[in-house]
């Protein structure tokens, strides 16, 4: 089979995408008829624009008053837009959309194809492009669904270095979505499968990875829209738990693990939530408050496997341990190491201080929330923070992955430095035959 192709493949780094060229209407406390283009703006913040000259017959001061909030923009063969004017000077008129998905009328489609900004060049199966093969494809199914997404062709190393040298966005892999058995099926359901696996994705990344559209076709006749306002990252390489993987098989069986976790809406918004910190954390944003957040997600990632998920404990018994103690008995569970890694090089007084790496989270983060004159950070170096920080983050990428019972390959960044340096995960039964 033949890559996949963009419809937007001609689309240069950083460079808004156009959405529609063409009249259009707003609608406030007046009615203004424009003429002008609604375009897609890719770089962080995401958002979706509008920029249009004001149709000659309408008088300029009828418009004075014009309330700029409570707007509905109109676009021909798309459903009704909540927007906002931001100005109106020189008859050229300027606002954005409120909405984060903007869309045509439901309906039914063979497949769908949409693009993603700033994935990561990942292993991936050979694929047939314009100049012969290339390793660029991965294929997952979900439910009733085979998701296939590509590596756009163009996305060679000079491009990848070009977007890391100006922290930049571009359109990176393009996807299609059919049913396993080829049957149509409606473009309702579509939205949910595209922010899972946008989800899913960001998690493999490290960093925020957007779907920007979707097209839907019926007879190769394309006849659905959708674009989407999807938080984004700027392209930067971040070691996480991906980054040593070769194997693309790893990949397939995560994605497909996550998206179907990610259905239930309970775990759909704690994952967002701890990955909103995780991203903030693994950046290196702000060392002191990312501890917090650390610490915050293990309590909650404690309380959804030990309460929730195995009935370890109840709500009560939940409550009357120290967090340490449920974070400690959640690692147990994970058959996760917290012992101090040897390779972080901690000075001396820390590691005979202090019993474990739960202790080390702990007491760091006690000392940003309660600080003291006579224990202000005299034993942390920064780079004793970073490397605490890191023990934290390491927890959250092992229990996310034990959650969605991923049993594969993962990045141990206390161990693996190199492409293909791996390890298998903790509860994995070839390691722990005794696990379930």
């Amino acid at each position: 089979m033949e890559n996949i192709v963009s419809n937007n493949d001609n689309y240069k780094i950083n460079e808004d995408l156009l959405i529609y060229k063409g009249k259009f209407c707003l609608y406030t406390n007046s009615i203004i008829k424009c003429t002008g283009s609604i375009m897609q703006k890719i770089t962080d913040p995401m958002s979706i624009y509008f920029t249009g000259q004001i149709e000659a017959e309408q008088n300029i001061e009828q418009l004075e008053g014009l309330f700029y909030d409570n707007v509905e923009l109109e676009i021909v063969g798309y459903k009704m837009i909540d927007a906002q004017i931001v100005s109106i000077r020189n008859n050229i008129i300027y606002g954005y959309v409120n909405d984060r998905i903007i869309k045509s009328k439901d309906t039914q489609v063979d497949y769908i194809k949409f693009d993603i900004v700033n994935m990561d060049k990942i292993p991936a199966r050979l694929v047939d492009g314009k100049n012969g093969l290339y390793a660029g494809r991965i294929e997952f199914e979900l439910n009733d669904y085979k998701i296939t997404i590509d590596k756009n062709y163009n996305f060679n190393k000079y491009l990848k270095e070009e977007l890391i040298r100006h922290s930049a966005s571009a359109i990176t892999h393009t996807g299609i979505i059919n049913r396993i058995d080829n049957k149509p099926f409606k473009t309702k359901k579509i939205d949910s499968i595209l922010e899972r696996t946008s989800l899913a994705l960001t998690f493999a990344a490290g960093r925020y990875v957007s779907i920007s559209n979707a097209y839907g076709y019926e007879n190769e006749k394309e006849i659905y829209r959708s674009w989407y306002i999807m938080d984004t990252s700027e392209y930067k390489f971040v070691f996480n738990w991906t980054s040593t993987i070769s194997n693309f098989y790893n990949f397939e069986k995560y994605l497909t693990l996550m998206c179907k976790k990610l259905e239930e809406v309970y775990y759909f918004d704690i994952v967002a939530s701890i990955l909103d910190w995780y991203i903030e954390a693994v950046n290196g944003l702000n060392i002191r408050n990312n501890i917090i957040t650390i610490q915050t997600a293990l309590e909650m990632l404690s309380y959804i496997v030990l309460v929730e998920n195995e009935n370890i404990y109840s709500d009560l018994e939940y409550d009357l341990h120290p967090s340490n103690q449920n974070i400690r008995k959640l690692l147990e569970i994970c058959k996760i190491d917290y012992s101090i890694p040897g390779v972080l090089n901690l000075n001396k007084s820390i590691t005979n201080k202090y019993k474990d790496s739960v202790d080390l989270i702990t007491y760091f983060r006690n000392t940003v929330v309660h600080p003291s004159k006579s224990k202000r950070n005299l034993e942390f170096e920064f780079e004793d923070m970073w490397n605490i920080t890191l023990i934290g983050i390491n927890f959250i990428e092992l229990i996310l992955l034990y959650m969605i019972n991923y049993k594969g390959e993962y990045s141990n960044r206390f161990e693996s430095y190199f492409f293909g340096d791996v390890s298998l995960v903790p509860w994995n039964s070839k390691i722990n035959p005794k696990s379930k």
